[in-house]
């Protein structure tokens, strides 16, 4: 009980800092141009074809066509193995992010960088899909992963492929100059909060599905 109230708390808190985000972005984007700036700088002061080539490719783990068939192959390989609960937390998190992100960026209408975009994208900017995606998908995974890995040592494994994934879809995005740092920060809040909220639920539902025997 008590730890399902940390992981609400937390959610919360991330809520609050998504929505502080988002009234910045909408009312004072001004204020947030230094620290955009700095970033993209940062990531796009080196650019080179390699590095092109490289992040236009590894921008589609985070893009809706590479997910759905991710998620379809391991909705298909969790059922096989009567881990309902997995398929259904899996599900309901990735169903859950372009819902989320449509809304929310028809509320903040953000107009995408004025940069040279190296990838067609059309539509708003902030949150980013991407990243509020590549979140719901890999710790969703990087979860699942964890509770049905026996050994100790293994567990870090996935926890480290997810956070490696996230981060490096992120910043194809800024690279690419299809998103502000900004909303890659949004996309994270937004989906972390979600998996906050929704994890002690799923992980209660999940103990006593295997404690009646409706799944393994």
């Amino acid at each position: 009980m008590k730890q399902s109230k940390m992981y609400r708390l937390n959610a919360s808190f991330g809520l609050v800092m998504f929505v502080m985000l988002g009234y910045l972005v909408k009312f004072f984007p001004g204020s947030l141009s230094p620290i955009d700036r700095f970033i993209q700088d940062l990531v796009r002061g080196n650019m080179s074809n390699g590095l092109t080539s490289f992040f236009k490719h590894f921008t589609n783990f985070g893009g809706v066509r590479y997910i759905e068939v991710i998620v379809v192959a391991l909705v298909l390989f969790l059922v096989f193995k009567k881990w309902y609960t997995e398929a259904i937390f899996l599900v309901v998190n990735v169903m859950t992010a372009p819902i989320l992100v449509t809304i929310l960026k028809y509320v903040y209408d953000r107009q995408r960088p004025s940069l040279t975009h190296l990838v067609v994208e059309n539509g708003l900017s902030f949150p980013s899909g991407h990243a509020t995606a590549s979140v719901m998908l890999y710790i969703s995974l990087m979860i699942i992963c964890r509770q049905r890995i026996k050994q100790h040592y293994l567990k870090y494994v996935p926890l480290i492929i997810a956070v490696v994934m996230i981060v490096l879809i992120g910043i194809s995005r800024i690279y690419l100059g299809v998103h502000y740092p900004t909303d890659i920060l949004g996309g994270w809040l937004l989906s972390g909060s979600w998996l906050l909220f929704w994890f002690p639920v799923y992980d209660e539902i999940r103990f006593k599905w295997r404690f009646k025997g409706v799944q393994k």
